[in-house]
């Protein structure tokens, strides 16, 4: 791009600085033949787009730039503009990792970054501290996208990929969506945030949260199979424990139903109509997609499990295939034993309760065991439970989710519950 700012228009400018980018990736999509890197680009636009929209806002508002041009614009920044550098700092890196490495591709567009920002003007007026925000842009936009559709397109560092598709699917849900509805209806955040309170209000946050939490259950149930939520980034066995064990589709479920609660907190009835749209995609194009895939890839399994588990509606109890999970409990422990009887009476399905005694390791604390996951426990507890109903399944997979299991074993622990040698047989 030219050093355009003295001769140039600022609407020149702003065409240029979208459709070169834009150009430029649709070369390379064509020039790439391999979809699974195509896909993985997607995310990483997803990513740049949202996360390159607040920075702008924060940019206009601190002093550290501001633009031009008016109209077309994302909550006061040019729309134009985001995309194009959304789509430079995103499919453009992704699409040429398959001949550049990853770290050459960001040095290179952090070097024309910081070339092209000044010579942007007057699409882009810079104030002395502007390199403030770049350095924002740069640590909370490009690396993070970049190293999402490059891990994702190489399939590697699981743990990493899927906290950082969790953290984009979350701010697409609450903060992006959210955001466009109160827009579109003519309301400023604050003025949605300030009706937001009471009673009712904070009883729904609450089984929001829960909601919440069984989707990151879910999330945590793909990785533990190998795979994350994003469809072309899938694990490579069906996936038929923890939530999937009473639904099909408990993603698109806990989404939809948190839209719908975002709608009556928030006063928004465009989020209930994003929530219709979001649950007839699901339901229509997206499991004629999905139903085709899983068949050629899993035959028999998935018609067995597709005929047994609903798709939106939860069963009361669990299903099980394969190998059953295991918890293992101590006899000579009192308040182990008296756990044990509670858990039989309630006939769990797909899960025996065997003595702590009889393991090959020495056990300090109770163990639950599948093919999938050991854990130890306040983990363990809660992952039991989810063996029972659904009722208590909610309950477990709030007490099992990282982070709040750890601080309610500390607290188990301060009470009375720490860790015990127990006595092999």
């Amino acid at each position: 791009m030219p050093a355009a700012g003295t001769w140039l228009d600022a609407a020149t400018i702003t065409a240029l600085a979208t459709m070169l980018p834009v150009l430029g990736a649709a070369a390379l999509w064509f020039a790439v033949p391999d979809i699974a890197r195509r896909a993985s680009a997607v995310p990483a636009l997803l990513w740049n787009l949202i996360g390159l929209t607040a920075v702008n806002v924060l940019a206009v508002q601190v002093g550290w730039w501001s633009f031009g041009t008016t109209g077309g614009g994302w909550f006061g920044v040019p729309a134009d503009l985001i995309i194009g550098w959304a789509v430079l700092w995103s499919l453009i890196p992704v699409l040429a990792g398959r001949w550049i490495a990853p770290r050459y591709a960001v040095v290179g567009l952090i070097l024309l970054d910081i070339y092209l920002m000044p010579v942007l003007d007057p699409a882009v007026r810079l104030s002395p501290h502007w390199w403030w925000g770049e350095v924002v842009a740069v640590i909370t936009c490009l690396l993070p996208g970049v190293l999402l559709g490059e891990l994702t397109a190489r399939r590697r560092r699981l743990r990493l990929r899927v906290c950082l598709q969790v953290v984009l699917f979350t701010a697409i849900l609450l903060v992006a969506i959210p955001a466009v509805a109160a827009t579109m209806s003519g309301r400023s955040a604050e003025a949605v945030l300030d009706q937001v309170g009471g009673p009712f209000d904070l009883a729904l946050m609450q089984v929001a949260g829960v909601v919440a939490l069984v989707a990151v259950a879910a999330v945590v149930e793909f990785a533990r199979h190998g795979g994350t939520p994003y469809p072309w980034d899938p694990p490579d066995r069906l996936v038929t424990s923890g939530p999937y064990a009473y639904v099909r589709n408990p993603m698109q479920l806990c989404g939809t139903l948190l839209l719908v609660l975002l709608a009556v907190i928030t006063g928004l009835p465009l989020l209930a109509g994003a929530a219709l749209i979001a649950a007839a995609f699901s339901s229509g194009i997206a499991a004629y997609v999905e139903n085709d895939s899983l068949a050629t890839r899993f035959g028999g399994d998935w018609a067995d499990y597709r005929r047994a588990v609903r798709p939106w509606w939860p069963r009361r109890h669990p299903v099980t295939y394969g190998e059953p999970a295991r918890v293992h409990l101590a006899r000579g422990c009192d308040p182990c034993s008296e756990l044990t009887a509670w858990i039989v009476e309630r006939s769990p399905v797909g899960l025996e309760v065997l003595p702590a005694e009889d393991h090959q390791d020495e056990l300090r604390r109770m163990r639950y065991q599948s093919p999938t996951v050991v854990v130890d426990g306040v983990r363990a507890f809660g992952l039991m439970l989810t063996h029972l109903n659904l009722a208590w399944a909610l309950a477990g997979w709030v007490i099992a989710t990282p982070g709040i299991s750890h601080v309610l074993q500390v607290l188990v622990d301060v009470s009375g519950g720490a860790p015990r040698d127990i006595a092999q047989d």
